[in-house]
């Protein structure tokens, strides 16, 4: 059988039906698996997890997996444990908000073929590779992972350098440690650190939903934390992660929860190719760089908004200059 993603190199639209006519002949107890173009999986982080779970149903069960131009992946022709176990895998991924549908082979081709017949494939696109990643022992790491091992709490410090209040976060170095080989790879570990963040997000909404100064926890995708009691609550959110085109009703549903929204991961090379100052967000949080040093903040630059992170001395020095808060990375 096929083990492989396939796309259609073609540049003539290829309809998915026509194809899988050819796959289905023959075809014994086998299955085919939809996980549709969803929302919740668009971020790069769970598209790749997601991805990944594919192409380990592939490998235990054979079979192919096509990408639609609509944005699905079809995995058909595996076999009908590692279809089940893949959907599984794909739901516990999504907590429970998608029920990947399952067509059985050959008796329900007619349903699949239904389905598919308005389908074409994508053109070729360029794929991560997957390397040797051991997806069952890294969700064991993930999950065996507690907050003592990986959580830190950093200082806050307002423009005058006086303590403004706390931020809790990942320490992605110890993160990437943990999880040995697969903190080598950047989607996976993205997903690992939404992952954390879902699971953390419980007991850090409630440290956060009350209390005196700034206090920043990291915000999962597409989750809202508790309603917030006192003001200074604020829900981090990675660029990376960020959806940029909503984070404007992002941040005014976190609003009228009392929340405050930040988006991390602000560095030189984004500062020069996007206009990061004007995100919807209330606070900004620069990333240190001697690259950094070398930009000048527009004047009009909300600095009362704006915060250097992973600074080393002259990150700090940076920022006193630039007049700008600072997040004090702990040890």
């Amino acid at each position: 059988m096929m083990n492989h993603f396939n796309g259609a190199a073609e540049t003539v639209a290829t309809p998915l039906a026509a194809v899988l006519r050819k796959q289905l002949r023959g075809a014994v107890d086998q299955a085919a698996m939809l996980l549709p173009d969803l929302p919740a999986i668009r971020a790069g982080a769970d598209r790749r997890m997601a991805t990944a779970l594919l192409e380990e149903a592939v490998r235990i069960g054979g079979g192919t997996v096509y990408r639609t131009a609509s944005g699905a992946d079809l995995l058909c022709g595996t076999a009908r444990p590692a279809a089940i176990r893949a959907a599984g895998a794909i739901s516990r991924l999504l907590d429970g908000a998608l029920a990947p549908p399952i067509w059985r082979l050959p008796e329900e081709s007619g349903e699949l073929l239904a389905w598919a017949a308005p389908e074409q494939l994508a053109p070729t696109v360029p794929r991560p590779a997957s390397g040797q990643v051991d997806l069952a022992g890294f969700r064991l790491r993930l999950e065996g992972l507690g907050a003592d091992q990986i959580l830190v709490s950093n200082t806050v410090r307002d423009a005058d350098g006086q303590p403004a209040g706390r931020q809790l976060t990942l320490h992605r170095e110890r993160l990437i440690a943990d999880l040995a080989a697969s903190g080598s790879d950047a989607d996976l570990l993205a997903h690992a650190e939404d992952r954390l963040a879902r699971r953390l997000l419980p007991g850090l909404g409630v440290w956060a939903a009350s209390g005196q100064g700034l206090r920043l926890i990291p915000l999962p995708f597409q989750r809202l934390p508790p309603r917030a009691q006192t003001g200074g609550a604020v829900g981090v959110v990675p660029l990376a992660l960020a959806d940029i085109g909503a984070l404007g009703e992002q941040r005014q549903r976190l609003r009228e929860l009392g929340w405050q929204l930040a988006v991390a991961g602000l560095d030189a090379h984004v500062l020069m190719h996007l206009q990061a100052l004007a995100l919807p967000a209330d606070l900004l949080l620069l990333r240190w760089s001697p690259a950094l040093a070398d930009r000048d903040l527009p004047a009009a630059a909300p600095r009362e908004r704006l915060f250097l992170t992973a600074a080393d001395a002259a990150g700090r020095a940076w920022a006193a200059c630039a007049r700008i808060g600072l997040i004090e990375s702990a040890p």
